[in-house]
């Protein structure tokens, strides 16, 4: 697996944010959590994160709409667009995610997609 500086995770699920920082751990200096679209954005702001793990379905909204935005605050980060919805890959694609992963995720399949 690459080397990365900071994570910033984008997701409502705990149980998904805490799965994710124990696997990314070995790898990346500085993880940052976020549970709303709106908190990850803020967060954004102050880091400039080279991996986003953002969730499609968040309580403020769809985690797809905001991939143009992340984009243009942070053009160095990888985005993984993560969704229980397989059919979300599509659309996640198109909006410019650099990856998409589904849920439920194994520690192997991240490692994969960060490699």
């Amino acid at each position: 697996m690459k080397t990365y500086n900071n994570a910033l995770i984008i997701d409502d699920d705990k149980d998904l944010c805490f799965l994710l920082k124990n696997v990314l751990k070995p790898k990346v200096e500085r993880i940052e959590v976020a549970g709303t679209l709106e908190e990850g954005k803020q967060l954004l702001s102050k880091q400039a994160p080279d991996v986003i793990f953002l969730d499609n379905n968040l309580p403020d909204g769809q985690g797809v709409m905001y991939i143009s935005l992340f984009k243009h605050i942070a053009p160095q980060a990888k985005i993984i667009v993560i969704s229980a919805i397989p059919t979300a890959k599509e659309k996640a694609l198109e909006f410019g995610a650099d990856a998409f992963m589904e849920k439920p995720m194994m520690a192997e399949s991240i490692h994969q997609i960060l490699a």
